[in-house]
Parts: C-alpha cells; structure tokens; sequence
C-alpha cells in the first residue's frame, strides 16, 4: 500500500511540474517526409514531440521558411529547430541533441538523360540544385567549386528543376527522394543509389532558452526508450532499425512494436533493414562483421538469437511452421522431440 502511495504521488509531482512548463515552440521549413505543412505531422515531428511529450514537454511544430526558421531561434523568438543539421556557426546559438537520425544525401537525375555517379567527383561541371542555407556538410561545399549551383527553396523544387531541365541533378535525401518519387509529377526522374554525404539530424534549442539542457536531456532520455520499445520503427514506418543505443560498435536490430509474424518482413533481406546512423550503415555493409554479435531488441527485450526472439515474441509452433522462417531459421525437427 506504501508503495502504491508513493507512485501516486511522484505521478501528481510530474504531472504537476509538466503542466507548470510552457509549452515549447518549434519551427521548421517545409521538408517531407520529415515536417509537413498542415495538421499532419512528418516524421521528425512525431519523433521529437512525442519524446518530449513523454518528458512533460508540450511541443508544436510551426513551418517556415528555412532563413526565417534560423533568424527567429537566433535571437530567441522561437525555443528551437526539431530537425536541423549541425555546423560550427549554428553551435553559437544551439544547443544540438545527440544525432536521432542520418540523412543520407543521394542524387537525383531525369530518366531521359542518365548517367552515373559514384562520388562527387563525377558532379563535376554539372548542375546542380541545392536548397539554399542547407548544411550539405564539409564534403560537397569543397567539391561545389567544381559544379555549377542552382538554389532553390526546397528539395522539392530541386527535383522538379531537373524534370524541367534546369539543373542535371538534385542532391536530397535519401527518405525524401522516397517520398517525393511517389508522386505522379516526380515519374520522370530516378534516385541513385550514391551515398554523397551522412549528415546527422537533431533537436536544437536555442541557447537564450535557461533551460536548453534540462530540455535536450530530457529528450535523449526519452527518445532512447522510444528505440528500444519499436515506436521509432512504427514512425518511420520500417519493420527493422539498427541502433547501438548509445554504445558505438554495437549493433542492435529492433523490431517494430504491434506487429504480426504475417506483416514482418525478413531482416535479412535486403533493404529490410534501416540504420539509423551513419556507423550503423557502415557496420551493416561492412563484410567482416560477425553477425554472432548482433543483437535483436523485440517487445523491449534483447535477444543474441532471431530465431530465439521470434518464438519468444510468436509462439514456437507460430514462428516453426510460417512460410517466411521455417528454413531460414532452421525449425526442421523442432517438434519431433516431445
């Protein structure tokens, strides 16, 4: 009974304390999948809200322009960015959250005039559109001195500038290409497989915020359970994530949370799997990793064996006798032995 009391009361204390906190106010352009216009919330949204909710912190996303975007957290108007990309200049005036996704910069190119790229060498003497005051990183501002530069508002129009002949080639993410190629007015064009640059994305607050750190470690504390109990994965919409959890050399592949033996996919087919980092990316293409030291997060709990897991998680009987799994992960005579 004491315990139970005790629990009631650190619930009102939080309760209390969360509804004592203003709400905080973000703001970010337009870049879908990630931030949508409208009520609907883009990925990066429901990512950064709903840790931050799970925190105390109320949350709401406004769209901007992307130079306004970064002119009002500069001098505090707004609490901060729910998804930016890190630069030196930027660290002045944000205080930037660990990394909670990568994006991955591919390019873009017309169906009726391919080509291939396979590093931004070969971007030389083209055309190319960018979106205006993004942080490309390091690697593509060096080789921008080689290629022509077409701005533009954002990755959006970038694309639709190559479908209209002005630019030969549009660097966007890899989930945004995704995205924009689904609709009918991007079927002229192709993303290429090309990874140009890695580019960490994160939650940045204003620095004139007093409570800039109390709000970036409350939201790593709770994004970092949304990984492991698969709501990151029901977000993203992907059956498979691989994290280290904060512990570099790691690599733990984490299962969708409510989803049926029926609607999994294999996480050893190809592209079944998405990294969330960068070093993820690298270890899943990496040849000589040892796949005995991979670990399988299902239902939050860690599991050295696939097979292990998924009779754990579905039933022995359910996991042995699906279509998908019986071979692969050798089930042959399981029941045989009673």
């Amino acid at each position: 009974m004491l315990k139970k009391t005790i629990l009631v009361l650190v619930t009102i204390l939080l309760t209390s304390a969360a509804h004592g906190r203003e709400p905080l106010k973000l703001s970010n352009d337009a870049w879908p999948p990630f931030i949508i216009s409208g009520k609907q919330q883009g990925t990066a949204e429901q990512l950064v809200c709903e840790a931050l909710e799970r925190s105390g912190w109320s949350c709401s996303v406004e769209v901007n322009e992307w130079e306004n975007v970064l002119n009002e957290v500069r001098i505090g108007v707004i609490d901060g960015v729910a998804a930016a990309w890190r630069t030196p200049d930027r660290e002045t005036y944000l205080l930037f959250s660990e990394p909670y996704l990568t994006n991955r910069i591919i390019p873009v190119i017309s169906n009726s005039n391919p080509f291939s790229i396979s590093s931004l060498e070969d971007l030389a003497e083209l055309r190319v559109a960018m979106v205006k005051d993004y942080a490309y990183g390091d690697e593509i501002e060096a080789a921008a001195v080689n290629f022509e530069t077409l701005d533009v508002r954002n990755s959006s129009r970038a694309m639709k500038s190559v479908l209209q002949g002005k630019a030969d080639v549009a660097l966007v993410d890899e989930l945004v290409a995704r995205d924009e190629l689904y609709k009918s007015e991007m079927s002229g064009l192709t993303a290429l497989e090309t990874v140009l640059a890695f580019r960490s994305l994160h939650l940045a607050i204003s620095r004139r915020n007093p409570l800039a750190q109390a709000i970036v470690d409350d939201f790593q504390r709770a994004y970092k359970l949304m990984l492991a109990d698969g709501r990151v994965n029901e977000i993203l919409n992907v059956d498979w994530l691989a994290t280290d959890f904060g512990q570099p050399g790691e690599l733990n592949v984490v299962m969708r949370s409510g989803s049926s033996l029926d609607d999994l996919s294999n996480p050893s087919n190809t592209g079944s799997v998405y990294a969330l980092e960068n070093s993820e990316y690298q270890m899943m293409r990496s040849r000589s990793l040892d796949k005995s030291s991979v670990n399988y997060q299902l239902e939050g709990r860690s599991y050295s064996s696939l097979q292990t897991a998924l009779e754990e998680v579905f039933g022995k009987d359910t996991v042995c006798k699906h279509k998908n799994y019986t071979s692969q992960f050798d089930c042959t005579d399981l029941f045989k032995k009673r």
